[in-house]
């Protein structure tokens, strides 16, 4: 079997393993940059103690529109100092998410975090959150 085949192999393993993923947007202010990439430094061997298969966290880099496309910052309402996250974590499925999720709630150390997450996002404001299922035959394998 050549490199290509057993890339392929592996990434399409890999997918069936990673079917589920939460996805969460939301805002803080700019000053809170710094506290909220500590929190999620702390939070990370937690998720993966308990199983987390990927814990991702990305800064919205741009804000304006695309074409008829309506920026994210724009529907959530984010002002200028004001950043947009979205953190995404990788489950197998939600058979697995559940399993994680039971672990997590009798951790006191992550109710902690989790009021603390909410002390740093943008005061009145939400974190928008959906639980996505893999499409399989799109897209990239």
């Amino acid at each position: 079997m050549n490199n290509t085949n057993s890339n392929e192999n592996n990434n399409e393993i890999q997918n069936k393993n990673q079917n589920l993923i939460l996805v969460f947007v939301y805002k803080i202010p700019r000053e809170n940059h710094d506290q909220m990439i500590n929190l999620n430094n702390r939070v990370i061997d937690t998720f993966k103690k308990y199983g987390v298969l990927r814990f991702e966290v990305f800064q919205l880099g741009n804000t304006d529109n695309m074409m008829d496309f309506i920026n994210i910052a724009k529907t959530i309402e984010a002002k200028e100092d004001e950043e947009v996250w979205i953190e995404i974590q990788t489950y197998r499925d939600r058979d697995h998410l559940k399993e994680v999720g039971v672990k997590m709630m009798e951790d006191e150390s992550m109710k902690e975090e989790s009021q603390q997450f909410f002390k740093l996002i943008t005061p009145g404001s939400q974190c928008n959150f959906g639980e996505f299922n893999r499409l399989n035959n799109t897209g990239f394998t």
